[in-house]
């Protein structure tokens, strides 16, 4: 992968504060401020932008009578400007005895600073510390920042050799500063100091997540950074099971010049999860483990080889300086060199999906339906691929039906339900929400358990580039809701009632009407339980079985064959 031709939004060194669940104030806590009236005079809230050197930006700071200090303003990028900040004035707060800051906060979406100041000076002048956290627009979330994520700056300078001192905090403030024009909107509710071991969860307590040890550990910020600009920051904040090679900040700094730059900003944001997604895998897998696989599939979709050569655990090329560091939801392994996907010839989708080995039963249904043309066309598109197993789960009789003749319109429906128009990268999808197929239906995106859903199917492998758009696996076939009521449904039905009249044509004819009746009223009533048949239709066929119940052996045998000739009449005009 040619890395010189990517692209980043926000200062490297920073850290990005970890996101956390609502909670309330928690035992050891010391509150810094609730921005009430006498408080708010107290410290002094002023803002500062970048017009005292020429820029354009405003931003303006207001207090609600509820106590919500709210940073708000616009903010421009003309005469080399591009930032605003509200701050205190002098503080003398003794912080020592604590391990971070807790803050509740309701943003726009946008990424903002925590500005520490302290005793450590650049040049005579004072130097800041800084920690970058995401918001959620228009919801409430609190954010924890450990003092040990927070890296010095001084006027745009990173100073990762500067010192923090908790114990003489001199300023706070929030920063908004990430390259990106327009509107801005930060309400902070309050701010409080917290003590150590407080920093697991919101509650305190309990195992920390991947993404509050990789925050709080203090070599990640360049890989944090990273993955709360690809938006993939919640994943690992989520309750599924992952396992993470993590790059340190000087496995980043030794990439070419402008690379981590380039690949942070916004418009290289599906190269980044490309590479960040080749640093994952599912499932939590020990070094042991990986040693004894020799590989294991990350979530990007190429596999990494692990193996001991040289007196060394290496991962592809890099080594395993630090393994097993667990967490509430997988396992971290530290790594001294940043992963890079192997470089392959793009093909279009269809060809991608035949190399993939994974897609026999999609490229045939395609065929069947006329829309290989389609899949090879210069597009973009992008296609949710459900594997050769997916297809196996679907009912007796599904994926028969659909390929007959008379089902071509139903097999091109369904098939077009996995398509969407454009580049849909898996950052995109679970941002968006939601998707319009080709087939004019909707796709719902989701996180469940750490995984990215889609519908009842789990994303397996995402963002495989392919010449004319992109490949999500996932295991599970996308019906549409009239289709599984429909030729699924009806391919399924039709095949029982077959194999019941074949059993029970010959029992009546050899003169035990008895049993022949038993093998239709069994067939007949798994129709009536059957959810691909409409309510009403099901009602029908549970009364017939109930009359059946009030007569004699042979006429309820003729009683419920009738019933199954209708159903198949019925079956065929479906």
């Amino acid at each position: 992968m040619n890395l010189s031709e990517t692209r980043i939004v926000s200062p490297l060194a920073c850290m990005v504060a970890v996101a956390l669940p609502l909670s309330s104030g928690h035992a050891g806590e010391r509150p810094i401020t609730d921005f009430g009236e006498a408080e708010n005079r107290k410290l002094g809230w002023s803002i500062t932008d970048d017009g005292v050197m020429g820029g354009l930006s405003r931003g303006g700071v207001s207090f609600s009578e509820a106590g919500i200090m709210r940073f708000s303003g616009k903010l421009s990028l003309e005469n080399n400007g591009g930032f605003s900040t509200v701050r205190t004035g002098r503080l003398k707060i003794d912080l020592d005895d604590f391990e971070g800051l807790a803050m509740r906060v309701k943003g726009d979406g946008r990424t903002y600073q925590l500005r520490i100041g302290s005793t450590a000076r650049y040049r005579g002048m004072e130097v800041s510390f800084k920690a970058d956290f995401p918001t959620s627009a228009g919801e409430w979330r609190e954010v924890k920042v450990p003092f040990s994520s927070l890296r010095g700056s001084w006027r745009g300078r990173d100073l990762p050799d500067a010192k923090f001192d908790a114990s003489k905090v001199k300023r706070l403030g929030f920063l908004i500063a990430d390259k990106k024009e327009g509107e801005f909107d930060l309400e902070v509710d309050w701010i409080r100091a917290y003590p150590p071991g407080a920093g697991a969860t919101a509650g305190g307590g309990g195992a920390r997540t991947i993404a509050e040890l990789a925050v709080a550990d203090g070599r990640f910020g360049t890989l944090v950074a990273a993955l709360a600009e690809a938006d993939l920051v919640r994943v690992l904040e989520g309750e599924g099971s992952f396992t993470v090679f993590a790059p340190t900040d000087e496995a980043f700094a030794a990439l070419p010049d402008g690379t981590v730059e380039s690949l942070l900003r916004p418009e290289n944001k599906e190269k980044l999860i490309a590479i960040l997604s080749y640093h994952l895998a599912p499932g939590k897998s020990g070094l042991g483990s990986l040693l004894e696989a020799g590989e294991l599939g990350s979530v990007q979709g190429e596999a990494l080889d692990v193996a001991f050569a040289g007196g060394k655990v290496k991962v592809n090329g890099a080594v395993l300086v630090d393994a097993d560091i667990e967490a509430s939801n997988g396992v971290i392994h530290v790594i001294d060199a940043v992963l890079l996907p192997p470089e392959r010839e793009r093909l279009d989708v269809v060809a991608t999906a035949r190399a993939e080995g994974q897609f026999g039963t999609l490229l045939a249904a395609a065929e069947a339906a006329g829309l290989v043309s389609a899949l090879e066309a210069d597009g973009p598109i992008t296609v949710f691929a459900p594997t050769d197993g997916a297809f196996a789960e679907l009912p007796d009789g599904v994926v028969a039906s659909l390929l007959e003749e008379g089902n071509r319109d139903k097999l091109k429906e369904v098939l077009a339900n996995h398509v969407v128009a454009g580049r849909v990268s898996a950052g995109d999808a679970l941002n968006a929400g939601s998707a319009k197929t080709l087939s004019g239906g909707e796709l719902e995106f989701a996180v469940e358990g750490g995984r990215l859903k889609v519908g009842d199917a789990t994303l397996t492998a995402v963002d495989i580039e392919c010449a004319n758009g992109l490949i999500h696996v996932i295991d599970a076939v996308l019906l549409p809701a009239e289709t599984g009521k429909g030729a699924a449904g009806a391919g399924s039905a039709r095949d029982r009632i077959y194999s019941a009249i074949e059993k029970g044509v010959p029992l009546y004819n050899g003169g035990d009407a008895a049993a022949c009746a038993d093998v239709y009223r069994e067939c007949l009533g798994t129709l009536a339980e059957d959810e691909h048949i409409e309510r009403n239709v099901r009602r029908m066929i549970a009364g017939v079985i109930e009359r059946g119940e009030h007569v004699e052996d042979e006429a309820r045998a003729w009683l419920f064959r009738r019933s199954l000739d209708k159903m198949l009449v019925y079956l065929e005009g479906r």
